[in-house]
């Protein structure tokens, strides 16, 4: 059977580093093999922003250490063709455009720009719950 492809949002990176969780549950299936998780550079260049966030209090070292983690553990595509499906926050297309070009089954996100949109052509937009379970069934 072929492995599940997904898309993991910003914001489920940043809730898996943190927390221990449903988001840390799907990074550790990534990290096992059990799915297959893809990004782009331009979500990595975003993970980075987001991590120099004044309320995580990061050292840059370990902003480092996690880009370096989620670089080992995702599979890197770099997408081909621009998308503005989301108008109200354009830095959304950039997980769509990453699925696209990794061919995922899902986009994996906490933003409701995303999830407002369900689906783009074959891909699902779930939260982290919603895979979990779906995966955990099989």
């Amino acid at each position: 059977m072929k492995k599940i492809r997904v898309v993991f949002d910003t914001n489920i990176l940043v809730s898996a580093w943190f927390w221990s969780g449903t988001e840390s549950s799907l990074v550790e299936l990534a990290e096992d093999g059990a799915i297959e998780a893809y990004t782009s550079p331009r979500l990595l260049v975003e993970l980075r922003r987001t991590l120099e966030y004044p309320k995580f209090k990061l050292e840059q070292t370990e902003i480092d250490g996690i880009c370096d983690y989620y670089t080992l553990v995702l599979k890197i595509v770099e997408p081909k063709r621009t998308v503005s499906v989301i108008t109200e926050d354009p830095e959304d297309n950039r997980a769509i455009e990453c699925a696209a070009e990794a061919g995922a089954h899902y986009i994996v996100s906490g933003n409701h720009h995303l999830l407002d949109l369900k689906q783009y052509e074959n891909i699902k937009i779930v939260r982290a719950r919603e895979i979990l379970e779906e995966l955990t069934k099989k």
